[in-house]
């Protein structure tokens, strides 16, 4: 028996839709935060949160696993939540973006001095 399924309506729409710009840059603001955390915390400056703190005393691999994962967490759900809620979704994105970015900023600030 042949299959009359194409390829693109196999599988969840969330694996066959495009790449947004707010996902993108959630993602990019999120690798540089690891990037950034991994070269202070080899250049001797701690980490502030608990959780973080103790996977870096574990070593690097477990610091980037564990902000891998709480990044792409968050990210599944924004992403499974923009098949029911585009707009909704999209601006949650957004934000948290920009709440991040505002995070990340003031942890350089702090690490600068400025």
């Amino acid at each position: 028996m042949v299959s009359t399924l194409k390829p693109d309506s196999v599988g969840p729409s969330v694996f066959r839709s495009r790449v947004r710009a707010s996902t993108l840059s959630l993602l990019i603001v999120g690798m540089g935060d690891l990037v950034s955390s991994l070269a202070w915390l080899h250049a001797g400056y701690g980490e502030g949160n608990p959780l973080f703190s103790w996977l870096a005393n574990h070593g690097s691999i477990w610091f980037a696993l564990g902000k891998v994962l709480f990044l792409a967490g968050p990210i599944a759900i924004l992403e499974y939540a923009r098949l029911f809620r585009p707009k909704a979704a999209e601006l949650g994105t957004w934000l948290a973006t920009l709440l991040y970015l505002a995070l990340l900023s003031t942890h350089v600030r702090v690490v600068f001095g400025r």
